[in-house]
């Protein structure tokens, strides 16, 4: 065999396991062990438009949930925050598993470290999840800001709080203009003083795979 036909041949070698590496790699995002998150029988979309942002007000976001988070997750994330207070949680989210992601109007999308649904007496539900990044972090370097002053914290992350209705439509608020609490009935990551902040996600619809239950 010639000297270029055994290049070439190397080549292609070469091309298809960088091909296999990717596809696996690709897998494993979206494929984590069932002991650290359990898989959702009804992965789902729920998609809004941001309003009293500045920046960031009248773009599209779509929150891509694949799993919900395990009890042991978000027990580590409980005992990090009760142990640091919210500078415990960027690390607790960076080490979290990827449960699916956010979409805004930029390029790149937001893992998903969070997720997280509680019930409500009505029918409807709250849905909380969250990511390690502040959104807006890929505007080139110009992160969303609550319209007006907002005297909370400039989180690094973000959690965001949907309340939908039994239609599953409904707003949601974010940590932009609320504090985070962990509140210990729910046992989840929440929005504190939900009902005062400003809403952040106007016009959210939840999307189910086709042939599952809706409320």
């Amino acid at each position: 065999m010639s000297s270029e036909k055994r290049n070439r041949a190397a080549y292609a070698i070469s091309a298809v396991l960088v091909g296999l590496m990717f596809v696996t790699a690709s897998e494993a995002l979206f494929a984590q062990p069932a002991s650290r998150a359990e898989p959702s029988k009804q992965a789902e979309t729920l998609t809004g438009t941001t309003v009293n942002l500045s920046p960031g007000a009248g773009e599209s976001i779509s929150i891509h949930i694949l799993r919900w988070s395990s009890d042991a997750d978000r027990d580590r994330l409980a005992a990090a925050f009760k142990e640091k207070g919210d500078a415990g949680l960027q690390p607790a989210l960076e080490a979290a598993p990827t449960l699916g992601i956010v979409w805004t109007d930029e390029s790149l999308g937001y893992s998903l470290r969070y997720a997280h649904r509680v019930a409500l007496p009505d029918g409807g539900e709250r849905i909380i999840v969250a990511t390690e990044r502040r959104l807006g972090a890929w505007s080139r370097g110009n992160p969303w800001k609550a319209a007006g002053q907002q005297a909370v914290p400039a989180y690094p992350f973000t959690v965001v709080e949907l309340r939908l209705n039994r239609r599953g439509q409904g707003e949601g608020k974010m940590s932009l203009a609320g504090k985070v609490t962990f509140e210990q009935d729910a046992k989840t990551m929440a929005l504190e003083n939900y009902g005062s902040a400003p809403i952040l996600i106007k016009d959210v619809k939840r999307s189910l795979p086709a042939g599952a239950a809706t409320n």
